[in-house]
């Protein structure tokens, strides 16, 4: 399934809404979407900063949600390396810092 689609779906956002955010045409995007048209560099920028995952992760270069700091990727901890579904994953990377704080301290507290 192309990344962008399944980002817009884990968001549950629409096709429509996407468009906007980005100022581009609905058709545009459906056609990005479905591997019709290439994304230009400044679209992919802009939807690997919405979704907050790197270009590399967009594109499909790589599994890894973010880009590592130095830019070496054996650095970077994916999904598999600590065994849980990249979905989910996905989703607690997005969380502020605040509330992964929330979260350990509640896991934690469950494990105890």
């Amino acid at each position: 399934m192309n990344r962008l689609r399944m980002l817009r779906e884990a968001n549950l956002l629409t096709q429509d809404v996407c468009a906007k955010a980005a100022y581009i045409s609905k058709k545009s995007y459906e056609r990005y979407e479905n591997g019709e048209r290439v994304m230009p560099l400044d679209t992919a920028m802009f939807f690997a900063k919405f979704y907050k995952v790197s270009l590399d992760y967009l594109s499909g270069m790589t599994d890894d949600f973010d880009t590592p700091p130095n830019g070496r990727t054996s650095e970077t901890i994916t999904a598999a390396d600590i065994g849980i579904d990249p979905k989910l994953y996905f989703e607690l990377r997005r969380l502020s810092e605040k509330q992964q704080k929330v979260l350990t301290a509640f896991l934690k507290n469950i494990v105890k």
